[in-house]
């Protein structure tokens, strides 16, 4: 599904991660995530692909709201689990969204 945001400017956070064989609880914990960070002030909506290669965008209204969901003590907790099991490797893009555009039949 496609988020929908409001017109620019606003942010994306892009997380791209390779995980590991041993994915025991993950999905779990993503949706657990995926629904708090809705109850964040500043959340915009959130997009997610997957094969080898994972591919999650989340939006934003401001830095700040992206600071507060990254210090979310239970955001906190699934960082560290991220890191200890499921990931083999990931990184994390802040972009400003400029302009956006939409196609839709």
């Amino acid at each position: 599904m496609i988020a929908q945001t409001p017109k620019p400017p606003y942010y994306a956070v892009i997380f791209t991660s390779i995980k590991e064989n041993d994915l025991e609880g993950y999905t779990e914990m993503a949706d657990k995530m995926e629904a708090l960070a809705k109850q964040q002030p500043g959340y915009l909506g959130i997009e997610s692909a997957s094969k080898n290669i994972s591919i999650t965008v989340s939006y934003w209204e401001s830095l700040e709201a992206i600071k507060q969901w990254k210090q979310h003590v239970e955001h906190i907790i699934a960082q560290q689990l991220g890191k200890e099991k499921w990931y083999e490797k990931y990184k994390t893009r802040i972009c400003l969204v400029e302009r956006d555009y939409a196609f839709e039949k």
